[in-house]
């Protein structure tokens, strides 16, 4: 008669990560006046919103969000990104027939292996969504910013285009709620 024998085997692993998560979006800016007038009057706005020009690319860091806007195309993307160290530590106990089996103490060594890997897998998906979760949060924030950046642009252009037209008889504008009255005498 045999008897089963019991091995525990435990281990602990540690991975370092990479995570990043990015949302791309575009502003929709009205084509009052030429795009790249357009975009001069974008590059201005944002210039005094705190963005750092960089050839055409405007950008700016929010804590740990990267916001950047294309100023040729309005392309607008928000980035945020960390590395994280994970750790793991398990425990396995296995029954064997003969407790001194190299073969036995592999299989339950892979097993461990896998679980470890498994575990590790899992912290990195709970940190991602983490991540997301403070993307999403910054984003809110962002948008409103941005819905702002248009609506003064799109002002701007249209005092612009409106001076282009003829003699501005009478500007009246609501910054808070975002209504402009513009008279022309053409």
């Amino acid at each position: 008669m045999s008897r089963a024998y019991r091995i525990r085997v435990s281990g602990s692993a540690s991975r370092v990560v990479h995570l990043e998560d990015r949302v791309t979006t575009s502003l929709e800016l009205l084509p009052v006046l030429p795009r790249e007038r357009l975009s001069e009057l974008l590059a201005a706005e944002l210039e005094r919103r705190g963005f750092s020009r960089d050839g055409g690319v405007l950008r700016r860091r929010e804590g740990d969000v990267v916001l950047e806007v294309e100023l040729a195309t309005g392309a607008v993307s928000a980035r945020i990104g960390t590395a994280a160290e994970l750790e793991a530590e398990r425990e396995l106990s296995v029954a064997v027939r003969d407790q001194n089996d190299e073969r036995e103490h592999e299989r339950a060594n892979a097993e461990l292996s896998k679980k470890l890997e498994r575990a590790l897998d899992e912290a990195a998906r709970g940190a991602q969504r983490e991540l997301t979760t403070q993307l999403e949060r910054s984003l809110r924030d962002i948008q409103a910013e941005l819905d702002a950046v248009v609506g003064r642009v799109t002002a701007d252009a249209l005092k612009e285009k409106a001076s282009s037209l003829g003699e501005i008889e009478e500007l009246s504008e609501n910054r808070e709620t975002g209504e402009l009255v513009i008279k022309v005498r053409l």
